[in-house]
């Protein structure tokens, strides 16, 4: 039974602290924030030699996906919760019946009064404890299920997923996008040279994301002769579920609603593209080469591949793209901590440049092939990194 729950504990423990924590109010609508670095981070610290080396079988795969849907419920009651913090109503009468069904147990707890008495910085905690939840339990549960192109069910749950903190044409660029253009320098808007920055990655590389979407949509539309503003573009859908989640919001939420949900979705995002940004960081790929698990950086810290339903398999997530379960182990590119830790260096330049340069010198020296090097040993000369130069002159 271990080998499906442990896939899903974090998030039942995560989600609903989250949501104790603004409903409680004050310093405790920070409970979500601090869950993730305390927890996740500061875990994951702990744990730096905690390794899961197995290759399960799933005999029941069911019981994977009824956990995947059942995060993506508490998502939903999440962002509902949030902004229904954030209104002077109480829209469905939900305060009220919280109160009554906390008064029939016996805990002196008003939800209502405690909505009352929050300040600015309350708020803040609740579009950054939401926006934790939803960058990182939000952003794992939906790129497994969009990934899932040929079960409606999957895509049509992973899609709504994303559109909680407005992922509108992600799911597009990703799959079939950046998974068929992995490494390709210049070309793969997820793969950035050496010598770029977090910030130059997370605003140029961005717009280049949200472009490469609408391309690879526009192209398909193009083949089926149909226009760009055809009632079968994704992204417009896409768009559509994002707006409609915005609107939600403000009419429970209000305003206030509104501003509390886009601190959220900017901190999901920015946490996306500290994950996207390191863990495909300076790796190359040549024109025909067959992708592998050598192809992006992965982690096999069982903490962290616990919070991200197995991202940190990613090699063999790249390779195979299969679901998370069967993301399989073997020799790999590593990083040194696992993935939520990483994320969190890539936002600090300092940090980053102190463990990624021993990687991509790791990489050169194990992973590459001597067509590799060649056209890397240019990439590390124009990237000003003089301990890459160095290393391969040496």
């Amino acid at each position: 039974m271990w080998q499906y729950l442990r896939f899903g504990y974090i998030h039942w423990i995560w989600i609903p602290l989250t949501m104790v924590g603004i409903l409680v109010g004050g310093w405790w609508a920070w409970s979500g924030f601090a869950f993730l670095f305390a927890v996740g981070v500061g875990g994951e610290v702990l744990t730096k030699n905690w390794r899961d080396e197995t290759n399960p079988e799933s005999n029941y795969p069911i019981m994977h996906d009824l956990v995947l849907y059942s995060v993506v419920a508490g998502h939903v009651a999440a962002v509902f919760v949030a902004a229904w913090v954030c209104s002077s109503g109480d829209i469905f009468g939900f305060g009220a019946w919280l109160n009554s069904t906390v008064a029939a147990s016996d805990m002196n707890v008003d939800v209502l009064a405690a909505r009352s008495a929050n300040v600015w910085y309350d708020y803040l905690g609740v579009g950054m404890s939401l926006g934790g939840v939803l960058g990182v339990s939000g952003i794992s549960a939906a790129h497994e299920l969009t990934h899932r192109t040929a079960h409606p069910v999957d895509m049509w749950f992973g899609r709504w997923d994303f559109a909680l903190s407005f992922g509108t044409n992600f799911a597009t660029e990703h799959v079939h996008g950046h998974h068929k253009n992995l490494g390709y320098a210049g070309v793969d808007t997820v793969s950035p040279k050496r010598g770029v920055g977090f910030y130059a990655f997370l605003s140029a590389g961005g717009w280049d994301q949200w472009r490469g979407g609408y391309d690879i949509e526009r192209k398909r539309l193009d083949k089926l002769a149909k226009p760009w503003l055809s009632p079968t573009n994704r992204v417009v859908h896409a768009w559509l579920r994002g707006a409609l989640v915005v609107a939600l919001v403000c009419v429970v939420g209000g305003w206030l609603g509104f501003v509390v949900w886009l601190i959220a979705a900017g901190f999901s995002k920015f946490i996306l593209e500290g994950l996207n940004f390191f863990s495909h960081y300076g790796l190359l790929r040549l024109e025909g080469e067959k992708v592998t698990t050598r192809n992006t950086f992965s982690s096999f810290n069982t903490l962290s591949n616990h919070f991200t339903f197995n991202l940190g398999r990613h090699g063999s997530h790249h390779e195979f793209d299969r679901p998370f379960y069967l993301h399989q182990y073997k020799a790999m590119p590593e990083s040194p901590y696992g993935y939520l830790t990483m994320t969190l260096f890539s936002w600090f330049p300092p940090l980053f440049w102190k463990f990624m340069i021993p990687m991509l010198k790791d990489w050169d020296e194990k992973w590459a092939t001597p067509e590799e090097l060649k056209v890397l040993d240019q990439h590390n000369r124009e990237s000003g990194i003089t301990e890459l130069v160095s290393a391969r002159a040496a």
